[in-house]
Parts: C-alpha cells; structure tokens; sequence
C-alpha cells in the first residue's frame, strides 16, 4: 500500500519534472524575443523575465546624471540572440538538476529507494547547484557586457550581485552533497552487514 503511493507519487513528480526540462529552453527563447519586457502568463502567475533584476531598473552612471535606466537602447535581435545564448549556460545547469530529479523519481517509481545510483544522483545535484552558483557571477557580468554594449560612452556597466536566495541555493547544495555522502556510508554499512550474516 505505502509503496504503491510511494510509486504514484514520484509518478506525479517525474512527469512534471519532464514537463519542466521541455518547458525550460522553450520558455527562455519567448522570454528572449520579447526581452526587455517581461512576459506574463497563466494571467501573471507566471513571470517570464530574460533581464536580470540589476538590469531592468535605474542606474546611477555618475554623481551629477542621476538615475538612468540600465538598457538605454532598443535591443536589437543580434543582441536578443547573444543574451539568449550568454543565459543558455545558467539553464543547462537548471536543465542538469531536473534531469537528476528525473532519475530521481523514475527510480522511486520502479521501487527502488536505496541505491548507490540514488546516492551519486543526489550527490551531482548538489554539485550541479553549487556550480550554479560559482558562475553566476561570470553569468552577470557577462550579461551586463552583452545588455549595456551600445549604451553611450560611460554608460556600460557590469552589475554582480548576491543575496540571500544564493546563500540558500549553496546550503542547499552543500546539504545535498553532506547527504547523498552520508547515505553512502549508510549503504556501505548495510553492504557489510549483508555480508557479515
């Protein structure tokens, strides 16, 4: 009984998960033609927004302009397309931590919850997000070059920013890899047990 919903239940989540790798590279092109407007959909509920934050806003340029916005051009479509390909890197990451939940659930599914398989898969996800993180800022800086290229002279910045979601995205990737590392040794206890009796 325990197992069957067990089984219906990482059903549920691997198709989502699918649907979520599908959904990832298609949503960031629309994002990116209509850049830098974001898009809305499912009446808001979901944002769709190519530009980082430190972008889409106001910048101060220097003491005596006072506060401009950040892109002071229409992006042209080269511009759309190398801001498309520059955020390609982040979601391949993104893109690499959903195919692992993928596995994830799909071995949950055929009934198995305790593997050696289960335990490197949880242990590249939290690599995966830590090395999300590492880049990011090679992200935004990137991003930043590409955005502001064709802005006037002394109006091209590059804006690098962390907060607290990135904080929580590193202990949750250091918590991933402290427990697929212990459930490794779990296993190897349980292995030598088998082995004893």
């Amino acid at each position: 009984m325990i197992m069957n919903r067990i089984k219906n239940i990482s059903l549920c989540f691997r198709v989502i998960f699918q649907i979520i790798l599908v959904a990832l590279p298609v949503l960031l092109v629309i994002s990116w033609l209509f850049a830098p407007e974001p898009v809305m959909l499912l009446a808001g509920f979901i944002k769709l927004d190519a530009i980082p934050a430190s972008y889409s806003g106001l910048h101060t340029y220097s003491a005596q302009a006072g506060a401009e916005p950040a892109i002071m051009h229409t992006l042209s479509l080269g511009e759309k397309s190398l801001g498309c390909l520059v955020s390609v890197i982040p979601m391949l990451i993104e893109m690499f931590v959903v195919y692992g939940l993928i596995k994830l659930f799909k071995r949950y599914e055929q009934g198995s919850i305790f593997s050696l398989e289960h335990v490197k898969t949880i242990r590249n996800i939290g690599y995966a997000l830590l090395l999300g993180q590492v880049i990011e800022p090679a992200y935004q800086f990137a991003m930043g070059f590409v955005l502001t290229l064709k802005n006037p002279p002394g109006h091209h910045y590059a804006a690098i920013s962390l907060d607290q979601a990135n904080i929580g995205i590193v202990l949750t990737a250091l918590l991933a890899i402290l427990i697929s590392w212990i459930m490794a040794e779990g296993y190897k206890l349980h292995e030598e047990q088998q082995l004893t009796v």
